[in-house]
């Protein structure tokens, strides 16, 4: 007797086609598919993650002031309460705001309730001379499936820090740093707080002043007294501060300022932003004139934030 073939999947679709749920379950199956967010799930077929972004206008609403206050007010506390310094976020010279790290960005998605999917938009693999570059998109989604933010960031294998290391063995890290830096800026966006932070260990070494920040000296109106300007005024003290804390000691060795240098060119800092932060912070004109106290405390302060970038 021979044997016969049966394609069960068609079977088991003939047998199916006329089934339908009983009227009482249709609501429930209707209900659970509402609150499954579909862009949540990756294509079947493809594997590739592929956002549905709800329609956010039709959902989004103008806050008040006291509403946005509070905002500000749960976010900053919650910021001094769970991140901590120097493991979430960090100061790098030169800059005025402290750079968020991937662990500070992660405890913020959290704590707003989102999740983050990350999807590499664009990347460029050259296995022959050994180059290689990502540029990565982060979707942050609510509980609803609403894409709230998002983040883009690049990284590729001839940035200062990598550039030394052959970028075959540098190309994992290149690609986690374009998802780190997606994730940071999508949650920056998200959170509003780029006024707090800044994004990459890149921009802070490299930041320099806003010169439109600086204040003119006030005109004098004819008629008037002659009076000191208000930023003169404000000015005083800084200078007194930073003459009476000028350091003194042993002058830095040539390795100490070679170790410097380096970092600061795997940094992408330069040496004009560095002699405005020495003069600030230590009171001298040109970092290659600090003392060897001050150039240990430099390098630190770069090799620290190099390890949380």
């Amino acid at each position: 007797m021979g044997t016969r073939q049966v394609d069960l999947k068609a079977l088991l679709e003939s047998r199916m086609e006329n089934i339908e749920p009983a009227e009482g379950s249709r609501a429930s199956i209707e209900s659970a598919e509402m609150h499954i967010p579909k862009n949540l799930m990756y294509d079947a077929e493809s594997t590739v993650f592929k956002p549905e972004t709800k329609p956010v206008l039709s959902e989004a609403k103008q806050v008040s002031v006291e509403e946005a206050k509070a905002f500000e007010n749960e976010m900053d506390r919650f910021i001094k309460t769970a991140l901590i310094s120097g493991r979430d976020y960090g100061k790098v010279p030169y800059g005025d705001k402290p750079t968020l790290f991937k662990s500070g960005a992660e405890k913020i998605q959290i704590f707003l309730g989102l999740i983050a999917r990350a999807e590499i938009v664009n990347r460029i693999e050259d296995y022959n001379a050994g180059f290689f570059s990502y540029e990565a998109k982060v979707f942050l989604i609510d509980y609803n499936g609403v894409v709230r933010a998002e983040g883009v960031g690049i990284c590729n294998t001839k940035e200062g820090k990598y550039l030394k290391s052959s970028g075959y063995a540098v190309m994992n890290t290149v690609l986690k740093m374009a998802k780190k830096r997606a994730l940071v800026d999508a949650v920056l966006n998200v959170a509003a707080l780029s006024a707090r932070f800044t994004q990459d260990m890149e921009d802070g070494m490299s930041q320099e002043p806003d010169k439109a920040a600086q204040r003119k000296p006030a005109v004098q109106k004819p008629g008037t007294a002659q009076r000191e300007p208000d930023a003169a005024k404000a000015e005083k003290p800084a200078e007194a501060k930073q003459e009476r804390k000028k350091p003194k000691g042993r002058r830095a060795s040539k390795k100490q300022m070679e170790k410097l240098e380096l970092l600061m060119q795997q940094s992408h800092s330069s040496a004009s932003a560095l002699n405005k932060y020495v003069k600030r912070e230590y009171g001298i004109d040109d970092y290659t004139m600090a003392t060897s106290a001050i150039a240990s405390t430099l390098i630190q302060k770069f090799e620290d934030a190099a390890r949380q970038a």
